[in-house]
């Protein structure tokens, strides 16, 4: 009873005193679960509405601190009452700073092929450019996909697609949260574009328990099992089916396709005491595909896969003080084999990184350390056939890359909150030079007395690693590279300004944001398959080199609270590039540019029924399209025109979700969900292709091979 008075009296003060900050208009940031690590801190004011509540008597509220009633928090306080709004979207946080994700509420946006995937939810908010069905990547702020953070507790990732792009290697049920911040802003870690990080669990599970998901195309499946009150183990697997059912339909162009593949996680987590957590974690992907190429008499065949091993060590030293460290070997593989008529051509290529990772949190600072040596083998092809036998022999590279980081967050009386950062790095190239480089950044944040915020960014970034390849749209067949002889490090200038707000005591929220960004040393591939017929073909001469400017504006109306959540949204983004040749002249429009995006989505409750949707429309991507056409060979060659001097067509697609919970309670959730994927059945184009049947040829575009993809799926949470 003493302690529970003793909390009654602090809870009454503190209310009280945000009571007399809001009269007064002095309404501080207020933490709330919106909190991403607790860097980011909301202006929405607490205690904002009273009301007397006749249904409970005074006397009655003596024991009482609060009660739940839909979404909201009612907590009680003598005669007054204050409701705080209880967020029921999956998304929390600020598309300003960063966006944390609740993996365990994205069962209610529209699935694909029976699989929830975080990386399609990331392509519905704004500023990240929507993708094609052979596109998983994520271009944020019209930055590439490479220059992207991706990465499982800090641990970096590299190829994270499966079914060429269709959908991402991440279970969802094996992760809590994903966090999401854009392209501006300070970062930990030398890459240029923003940053997506998936989090293990954090806590022994109390029981035995896990999850189910079978489909269509896949079953996937997750186990939870304490070993003991002080270390769990959580292990995921996903496999696919998809050439039993969809065998018949698995065709491009009437060309078949067979496909394959599967996911595997295990998670050891040990509590050993209240100051320290130690995580193994493992994973493992592999990927496996052919098409047999009815048009040229082709065989083609793809295996990739990724793999990554970790510790990961948490010691908290007192309530100021926290030190994490990883240690981590992480890797991609891919290869490729062509076998048309006598022609063999074979291009193998990896990226292995094996480094470490120490980060400090002190009061206002995260400071830390990262080291990573890196082995890497660029796109190697290897042709043997009647016409040539060549081994283009590119040699491995390996590197060194070493940063010091320290951001400081600090919120001053009230309404300034400045966030500042500087990362220091040294990077070893292949032929043993040495980059030096310096990247500030700071964020500047003003909370405006009617309680709207305003951001001011700006800061320099670098980046080592480089990605590109024969399709540009980020498929498996895209390589890795070290900067080096190929090419200087990355940079990019950016400056931002943003704004946001909350209404109706946190139930919507508004944000806009500008944003201007000059990138440096970039490189496109202009090559192609037909460049490997030639015994002159060189890595080097295959690659654009030039400048890019990234700037546009994003608006986002956010429902956060009710039954009905999600956002509609609109991004003017544009992506270009100019190229140090005198056969390029102009300025040109990146390979992922979308100028236009409009993006709808909405989540709905309703009993035992979950309704989801997603609309999308963008501008069609640019493309280069042949001028003329010769034999090589016995070959037809296209000679190629402007580099994307052409657009495809406008991309649209709706999506739409049904869930039905046969049982959803505290113990387990078990139901069906039902999804159909491009609901209007419209033919969008991938990319455009030289085409040949018999005498004839054509350079048409090439859409997905299903328009309407229907799927049902049976789940069940226990």
């Amino acid at each position: 009873m003493i302690a529970k008075s003793i909390i009654r009296a602090v809870v009454l003060v503190c209310m009280l005193l945000l009571l007399h900050l809001n009269a007064v208009g002095r309404v501080p940031y207020m933490r709330d679960d919106d909190n991403i690590a607790g860097n980011n801190r909301t202006n929405r004011p607490l205690g904002q509405e009273t009301e007397r509540d006749s249904t409970v008597s005074q006397d009655s509220t003596e024991d009482l601190d609060f009660v739940i009633r839909g979404d909201s928090t009612v907590f009680k306080l003598n005669e007054a009452t204050v409701v705080f709004q209880r967020p029921t979207s999956s998304m929390r946080g600020s598309m300003l700073s960063a966006v944390k994700v609740d993996l365990d509420m994205i069962n209610a946006f529209p699935k694909v092929l029976g699989n929830s995937d975080p990386l399609r939810y990331l392509q519905a908010l704004p500023g990240v450019q929507t993708n094609s069905e052979f596109d998983i990547g994520i271009y944020i702020q019209g930055c590439d996909n490479a220059h992207n953070d991706v990465s499982i507790e800090g641990v970096p990732l590299y190829g994270v697609s499966h079914l060429f792009g269709f959908f991402s290697i991440f279970n969802p049920s094996h992760f809590t949260n994903m966090t999401f911040t854009g392209a501006t802003g300070p970062k930990n870690a030398n890459m240029i574009g923003g940053m997506i990080r998936m989090e293990l669990p954090d806590a022994v599970p109390e029981r035995a328990g896990g999850e189910i998901n079978v489909g269509i195309m896949s079953a996937q499946g997750t186990l939870k099992v304490p070993l003991g009150k002080k270390a769990g183990l959580f292990l995921s697997v996903r496999q696919s089916y998809l050439n039993l059912l969809y065998k018949r339909w698995l065709k491009l162009d009437g060309s078949p396709i067979r496909y394959d593949f599967g996911d595997y996680n295990v998670t050891w987590i040990f509590v050993p005491g209240s100051n320290d957590k130690v995580w193994v974690d493992f994973y493992l992907g592999r990927d496996k595909a052919s098409l047999m190429e009815i048009h040229y008499g082709a065989e083609a065949g793809m295996r990739w896969g990724n793999h990554l091993e970790a510790v990961h060590w948490e010691h908290i030293f007192n309530e100021d003080v926290k030190l994490t460290q990883s240690w981590f070997n992480s890797g991609f593989r891919f290869n490729l084999s062509l076998l048309q008529d006598e022609l063999d051509l074979r291009m193998p290529s990896h990226i292995e990184s094996i480094g470490y990772k120490g980060e400090v949190e002190h009061g206002d600072f995260h400071s830390g350390l990262n080291a990573v040596w890196y082995h890497v083998l660029p796109q190697n092809p290897m042709l043997t056939g009647t016409y040539n036998e060549s081994d283009y022999g590119q040699e491995r590279q390996t590197g060194l890359e070493v940063s010091l980081y320290s951001n400081y967050d600090k919120t001053f009386d009230y309404r300034w909150k400045v966030e500042v950062g500087l990362i220091g790095s040294m990077f070893m190239t292949p032929e043993r030079r040495f980059f030096w480089n310096v990247s500030p950044s700071v964020s500047l944040s003003y909370l405006m007395r009617q309680g709207g915020m305003i951001t001011l960014g700006y800061g320099w970034q670098h980046q080592y690693l480089f990605q590109t390849g024969l399709t540009g749209i980020g498929l498996p067949t895209e390589f890795w590279f070290l900067s080096g002889s190929l090419s200087r490090p990355q940079a990019s200038q950016y400056v931002s300004l943003g704004y946001e707000a909350q209404f109706l005591h946190g139930a919507l929220a508004v944000s806009a944001e500008l944003y201007y960004k000059k990138l440096y040393n970039q490189v496109e591939y202009k090559g192609d398959l037909f460049d490997f017929l030639n015994s002159s073909y060189s890595l080097e001469d295959a690659l654009l080199k030039g400048t890019g400017t990234n700037y546009g504006a994003s608006l986002m109306l956010h429902k956060r609270t009710g039954k009905l959540t999600g956002w509609i949204s609109y991004s003017y983004s544009r992506a270009l590039r100019s190229f140090d040749y005198p056969e390029y002249p102009s300025v040109y429009p990146a390979n992922h540019d979308r100028p236009h995006e409009l993006t709808v989505t909405a989540a709905y409750h309703v009993g035992k029924w979950d309704f989801g949707g997603n609309f999308v429309y963008a501008s069609g991507t640019p493309f280069t399209a042949p001028k003329s056409f010769y034999v090589s060979s016995g070959f037809l060659v296209p000679e190629y025109g402007e580099h994307n001097a052409n657009r495809m067509r406008p991309y649209i697609r709706l999506d739409i979700s049904v869930n039905y919970n046969i049982i959803k309670n505290k113990r387990q959730e078990c139901g069906v969900n039902f999804s159909l994927y491009n609901v209007l059945a419209r033919k969008n184009d991938v990319m455009y292709r030289l085409k040949i049947e018999g005498d004839k040829f054509a350079y048409a575009p090439m859409s997905f091979f299903l328009n309407l993809v229907p799927s049902i799926s049976y789940y069940h949470k226990f």
